[in-house]
């Protein structure tokens, strides 16, 4: 009986370690992409990705159980209470759902519990990553991702399809929209300011020639599927990239950070946005991309605030004109639509109703009540505070650029989900970035300023 308990504690000992998170990460990453292409050759398509999610939701919530069962005495961190609050809060909208069959059983892109857990587990995975060759790996894993993903997405441009596509086939067909390996131009277009984010960032601090170059093409073959995907909302999250970048350079400047690094690293970023400009002429002179998008972005904003963003106005107040009675708890776990069929006032039809809040925060906001939604920003402005911090002090050089790199990534991405709502095969990256960001060692466990007061009184 010993000898089984001693196996067990092993197996569970290698379950929890920092390797097993790691494969963890990186199989959920490469899979997303890769499943969809086997789907497409079977006409299957976006079948596989919320499946591989939902795996990962019962593995991440079975993992961060065992971790803490197998490790008592550990130091307590604000990540692990942010993992348990927000499951906690999701559970609960499932459970006052207005619309238990929608919650439990929705389908098309609806986000169930076990989804959200695989996002909550992701995280927490992500910040048990310390080793700094793992956490370039992971990196790695995401141009992996980009390359797989501009692959389909370039040759989507030229109207070769390796996959079909789900959703609004028309107007993408038409028009050689890329969508990548992700059914729909809006989700390709946030995902990649995600990828663009990274390996833009990887070019801009990498010290070996040959990956800078690399790099430097493959950012560049992504921003042009970003602008190609026509997402509007993919220039908002790039611009905030941009704008992210500049200020820190500032800052490092302010902060006698090495004068010959910085140097070159604004050297490598005046290159970049040389290219970027490049690419944009290319994109309107030969494709005839982006000018009509500035067109109905300037028709909307003549039209008044319901027609703002392809309507996003109207989906907006409409989410919030039925808040208030939903408060606590929201409508119900990845319910929006109900909005709509709940609002005695609504008489129309599901084709003039919203499946998502085309707003991340408001999303939460309605759908999880505001405990979530407080719960949600705490994290994201815990995450910024706490990556910033190590970007500035972190002593160690390759650290701090990894550290730069997701932060950049983080930002793109907050910013574009001020408009957008991406799914289930696009959000698990974005709570890695985030996990990448919390590691235990970037963070202050609780208790840590009672100990330290301690030691100086012992002192």
């Amino acid at each position: 009986m010993q000898e089984i308990k001693a196996k067990i504690s092993d197996i569970l000992e290698k379950l929890t370690s920092e390797t097993f998170f790691y494969y963890y990460i990186v199989f959920v990453m490469i899979s997303l992409p890769v499943t969809e292409i086997f789907d497409g050759r079977h006409s299957q398509v976006f079948a596989s990705q919320p499946i591989i999610v939902e795996m990962a939701g019962f593995l991440g919530g079975f993992l961060f159980i065992v971790h803490f069962i197998k490790h008592r005495h550990i130091k307590y961190y604000p990540s692990d209470l942010f993992c348990i609050l927000l499951f906690v809060f999701a559970l609960l909208s499932a459970f006052f759902t207005q619309n238990y069959s929608a919650t439990a059983f929705g389908f098309y892109y609806d986000e169930w519990l076990s989804n959200f857990v695989g996002y909550f587990g992701l995280m927490f995975a992500g910040t048990m990553i310390h080793d700094k060759q793992l956490r370039k790996n992971i990196l790695k894993a995401f141009v992996a991702v980009t390359v797989i993903q501009t692959a389909a997405a370039t040759l989507q441009t030229f109207g070769i399809r390796i996959t079909s596509c789900y959703w609004f086939v028309e107007e993408i067909y038409s028009s050689n929209l890329a969508y990548g390996l992700t059914q729909y131009t809006n989700w390709y277009g946030g995902l990649s300011v995600l990828l663009f984010a990274c390996t833009a960032g990887i070019f801009l601090f990498t010290s070996n020639k040959i990956t800078r170059n690399i790099l430097y093409a493959i950012s560049m073959l992504c921003f042009y599927t970003l602008i190609s995907s026509e997402a509007r909302l993919a220039w908002v999250g790039t611009f905030a990239y941009l704008v992210f970048m500049a200020i820190s350079m500032s800052v490092m400047r302010h902060k006698c950070y090495d004068k010959e690094k910085l140097k070159s690293i604004q050297k490598r970023f005046l290159i970049l946005l040389a290219g970027m400009t490049i690419v944009v002429i290319i994109c309107i002179v030969f494709f005839g991309r982006i000018i009509t998008r500035i067109n109905r972005t300037s028709n909307e904003l003549n039209s008044g605030f319901d027609s703002f963003g392809s309507k996003r106005g109207r989906i907006w107040r409409q989410g919030l004109k039925m808040y208030p009675k939903y408060w606590a708890f929201g409508i119900g776990l990845d319910n929006f639509r109900d909005v709509y069929f709940l609002d005695p006032d609504f008489h129309g039809d599901e084709a003039v109703t919203s499946g998502k809040a085309h707003n991340e925060y408001l999303q939460y906001l309605v759908t999880q009540g505001i405990f979530q939604f407080i719960t949600y920003i705490s994290l994201l402005i815990y995450t910024a505070i706490a990556a910033v911090r190590n970007v500035i002090h972190n002593e160690d050089n390759e650290e701090r650029f990894i550290n730069w790199i997701l932060l950049g990534m983080f930002i793109g991405y907050s910013a574009k989900a001020f408009f957008d709502c991406n799914i289930v095969n696009i959000l698990p990256y974005y709570w890695i970035t985030i996990g990448m960001l919390l590691t235990k060692k970037s963070q202050r466990h609780f208790g840590y300023h009672k100990m330290n007061k301690a030691v100086s009184e012992k002192k």
